[in-house]
């Protein structure tokens, strides 16, 4: 389940029709400065993408180059369903660069944000480093969102894509399933209190953050 939780507009050229489009760095990714900033010791359970759409939809193998504003140009490739392969570095944002797509000037395209952890594809997981995963997904994106943190959805569990099935170990040793959605499995620490791990059926081909409630 992937977390959309911005979505901001590109500027429209002033020129229509021709072969590229260009936008601030900042204002196409908007809170990546901030996030970089964030001490990676306090950030190594969870990264940010970002990924370019264009009437809603993915825009794969996207052309994208970062303008710097001594004219360096830095090729910034997008995967085929359309996220960024790498960002710009703190100091490279700070330098108020340029991005420019090689679309049209007048498409409308936007920016989507998302959190994912770095947790591996696995079928045990210590139910104690799920818990810190999503507690320091919280704490990022409130620190990255500062006074606009209330407008962003919080993490409630993680989730397994395509894992089939799950269970709850709590300490004790009794289990319990793992609740689903859409066939997905997912664990919620506010509702696992005492968990020791989580069993899967399968391995997940990836493991995401969850913001349902149950």
């Amino acid at each position: 389940m992937r977390a959309l939780i911005l979505a901001a507009v590109l500027a429209t050229a002033a020129t229509p029709a021709l072969a590229e489009k260009s936008a601030p760095a900042n204002k196409v990714l908007s809170y990546l400065d901030k996030y970089l900033k964030i001490p990676p010791a306090e950030r190594s359970r969870v990264r940010v993408i970002y990924g370019i759409r264009h009437d809603g939809k993915p825009v794969p193998n996207l052309k994208v180059t970062l303008v710097e504003k001594n004219g360096a140009r830095i090729p910034m490739p997008l995967t085929a369903d359309g996220f960024f392969e790498r960002l710009p570095t703190l100091a490279q944002l700070e330098g108020d660069p340029t991005l420019v797509f090689d679309v049209p000037a007048d498409w409308k395209m936007g920016t989507i944000m998302d959190f994912q952890t770095q947790l591996k594809p696995a079928t045990e997981y210590d139910a104690r480093e799920l818990t810190a995963t999503v507690n320091e997904a919280n704490a990022v994106i409130g620190k990255a969102a500062g006074v606009a943190s209330f407008m962003v959805p919080k993490m409630s569990g993680i989730a397994f894509l395509n894992a089939q099935n799950g269970v709850v170990v709590f300490a004790d040793g009794h289990t319990a399933p793992l609740p689903k959605a859409r066939e997905m499995p997912y664990f919620l620490p506010a509702n696992h209190q005492g968990a020791a791990q989580v069993k899967l059926t399968k391995t997940p081909t990836r493991v995401a953050c969850y913001q349902g409630k149950k």
